[in-house]
């Protein structure tokens, strides 16, 4: 396999979920040219992503460049992530000889043509990482590690320290991430004020919120914020810096907390020790797999040691500030 195309056009999450699949891809072909392409809206995470030689993006109100290189660079192989309509046309223009996607396609006869093989993987009875890593496995047999990996580019984090330092925050501290692109997954902001409270008087250290720029996820962050009005130790960054310098934040955090989202996905991809919340979402599929992670979940008392695949989610009114704190006693044993 000289080239190889990966099509993985979903959000910033499953993007990083999909990090150990690619890892293992180049170790079955460590000479090929491995294209990845993504959606635009998913960017942000590109320069971060090892184990690709370059980035591809999809943009559906300016693909033109996209279908002529597709065309062009004739790809031996390629691998589909995602599974959509678009996906599906993008593998069939590759004219890879080999076009890879999982079994599900074949649900819609539309999308099947564009594949020349079909995987079988369950993605309701695997974690998603897991689910991504079984396209691999089609290809050789080796053993998968299901292990998230990021690789920020030289200068981000000195420019995290620069940016720390500023804010009068130079020694250890706490990441809080209350927000998510769902509104669903938002927990009540006076819920959220009494465990950084919590945090800050057992750990005595700064907390430092972080968040995106959606002007939704940005009013909630401001909600917290307001609850914890008048106390000290408390810094936002919530929609002032890019996903790449909120990573490097995360990644010198002593603990993170926060919602199922991608940032929990990057505290898991450096392996920070964290406190994971999730309400309408199934943890089995989403929660992270290092030893030093903690999950709670709405509808449950205390930490899970046990997740099962067919669960319905709860709203997050349902997790209780009693199992969060829990949860965080749990957590800062991992703390150093």
């Amino acid at each position: 396999m000289n080239s190889i195309l990966v099509i993985q056009l979903k959000r910033l999450g499953d993007v990083i979920l999909t990090t150990p699949a690619l890892r293992e891809l180049r170790m079955l072909y460590p000479q090929a040219r491995i294209t990845l392409l993504l959606d635009h809206h998913s960017a942000a995470v590109a320069p971060a992503i090892a184990d690709v030689d370059e980035v591809w993006f999809y943009n559906r109100n300016a693909s033109f460049n996209l279908w002529y290189d597709l065309v062009r660079c004739g790809f031996d192989l390629s691998l589909d992530f995602t599974g959509n309509d678009r996906s599906a046309l993008v593998s069939f223009l590759s004219k890879a000889s080999q076009r890879i996607g999982f079994s599900f396609v074949a649900k819609r006869a539309a999308r099947s043509w564009g594949y020349t093989r079909l995987v079988q993987s369950p993605v309701r009875e695997k974690h998603t990482a897991d689910h991504y890593i079984d396209l691999i496995r089609s290809l050789g047999d080796f053993v998968p590690k299901s292990v998230l990996s990021l690789r920020l580019p030289e200068g981000v984090g000195r420019s995290a320290e620069t940016l720390r330092r500023e804010i009068g925050l130079p020694g250890p501290y706490l990441v809080f991430h209350p927000g998510a692109a769902r509104p669903e997954k938002y927990w009540l902001a006076d819920r959220w004020a009494t465990v950084i409270q919590h945090a800050q008087t057992r750990l005595g250290l700064p907390c430092l919120v972080t968040g995106g720029r959606d002007p939704g996820e940005l009013r909630h962050v401001n909600d917290v914020l307001a609850q914890s009005r008048g106390r000290s130790g408390i810094f936002s960054l919530a929609g002032k810096v890019d996903f790449l310098l909120s990573a490097a934040i995360i990644r010198e955090g002593t603990l993170f907390i926060g919602v199922d989202t991608a940032a929990a996905h990057v505290a898991s991809a450096f392996q920070r020790p964290e406190l994971v919340l999730f309400g309408p979402t199934n943890p089995f599929h989403w929660h992270p797999m290092h030893t030093s992670a903690v999950v709670v979940r709405a509808g449950f008392g205390n930490p899970l040691t046990h997740f099962e695949p067919r669960q319905k989610g709860l709203p997050m009114s349902e997790l209780s500030t009693e199992t969060v704190i829990c949860g965080m006693e749990t957590a800062f044993k991992y703390v150093k």
